[in-house]
Formats: C-alpha cells, structure tokens, sequence
C-alpha cells in the first residue's frame, strides 16, 4: 500500500465530512476557524486528521490530510503528484458546506 494519500481519495473523505458521515472536532480549541483570519486550523474527523488554511478569514486550501493508518497527503505532493488541491475538486455547495462546519467544529 500506497504511503501517500492521493488528491482523488483526500477528497473522497472531504466529502464524507459534506455527508455528515465524519464530524469535525478541532485539534487545539484554543484556536477555532472562527478566530483565524490568516492561518492553519487542524481537526480530526472519523480518524483522520486534517489541516486547513485560512485567508482573509475564508477558507482557501487544505494543506495536509493523515489518516490513522500513517497514510498522508500535502499540499505540495497534491499539486505536484495530482495538479489539484483536493478542496478545488469540490463544488461551490460542498466548499461551502465544509466551511459551515469549519465554523462550527469544537
């Protein structure tokens, strides 16, 4: 098996996330999406750990995606390996849909 996570199945579990089949919950709670108008905010939803980036207080990209199993993703390797940031695979609706609950993650 495959030590990188690819574009295609990062966002696979974004979308699982969209479903509601994972629920976000931050990482630190010190520092919430809510409060970050530049910046990165790790959550971990359903085993699997995330890191999103923040402009201008509006989700811009995912800069890192880790699973339980040790597998992971980069923003780099995504753009290198797969010529898409997984979040730039969703539709606006799930973008969207991410962000609300980026919002409201604990």
């Amino acid at each position: 098996m495959s030590e990188r996570l690819d574009a295609a199945e990062t966002v696979a579990l974004l979308r699982e996330i969209v479903d509601g089949k994972r629920t976000m919950r931050l990482r630190d709670a010190r520092r919430p999406w809510v409060q970050i108008a530049v910046g990165e905010c790790s959550v971990e939803a359903g085993g699997v750990e995330f890191v999103f980036f923040a402009d201008c207080a509006t989700l811009d990209h995912l800069v890192a995606a880790r699973l339980s199993d040790g597998r992971r993703g980069r923003f780099e390797d995504w753009l290198m390996n797969d010529g898409a940031n997984p979040l730039d695979l969703l539709d606006d609706s799930e973008r969207h849909e991410i962000e609300q609950q980026l919002h409201e993650a604990q």
